[in-house]
């Protein structure tokens, strides 16, 4: 066998060799996914739902212009308990009350866009990380495409030339997580049935792989 085969042979091997994170950079990134989920958590307790039948039922009343609502019991679990007075007036619209419902999924959106960007910037060749084939990383990355580069409020509608990447997302979304779809009702983004358990799996995959 001539030199110049064998070398073919080191390259070729030393390319497909999977690249592992050191014990220590393997731990500031977690360090730095948990400071990022942490403040995901801490915005999104700052924004409690609002049921619209509280609004129209304060509407009709003259006698109050403010009404308190608390932190839902998962984040007053969490320590990010408080309770936050708003005033009538911010939901005497249909449109500022779709504003503010738009705020939490804004919120959820920036929480992956950010996630995706973290593990990129400690894993920089992800063709040799042994990760790269993992449907819920691959998840990630679709989702980081979506919400970054399309259009999408409450009701997910692909924005126009995403329908493609849209529908992929969709299905692998399907295959992890099917007991949270219903019909064709789109990217359900669930803090406590997605969000979460979502995270969880993608720290405990790091843990266990790289």
């Amino acid at each position: 066998m001539d030199s110049k085969h064998i070398w073919t042979e080191v390259v070729m091997k030393t390319s497909h060799e999977m690249k592992y994170l050191s014990p220590e950079v393997k731990q500031e990134l977690l360090e730095v996914m948990d400071a990022h989920f942490q403040t995901y958590l801490r915005a999104r307790s700052l924004t409690p739902y609002i049921d619209s039948a509280i609004i129209n039922s304060l509407s009709s009343c003259k006698a109050r212009n403010c009404f308190c609502v608390p932190t839902a019991p998962l984040y007053q679990g969490l320590g990010y308990a408080c309770h936050i007075v708003f005033e009538i007036g911010q939901f005497n619209t249909d449109e500022k009350y779709k504003q503010y419902q738009d705020i939490g999924h804004w919120i959820n959106q920036s929480f992956f866009i950010e996630l995706r960007c973290i593990v990129k910037s400690y894993i920089h060749d992800w063709d040799a990380c042994p990760l790269k084939d993992n449907k819920h990383f691959e998840l990630l990355r679709k989702c980081r495409h979506l919400f970054a580069h399309s259009s999408f409020k409450l009701d997910y509608k692909p924005g126009k030339g995403h329908e493609h990447d849209y529908e992929n997302a969709f299905a692998l979304y399907k295959d992890l997580f099917k007991h949270l779809v219903k019909g064709d009702s789109g990217l359900n983004l669930s803090i406590s049935d997605f969000v979460i358990p979502f995270y969880l799996d993608l720290v405990k995959l790091i843990n266990e792989n790289l």
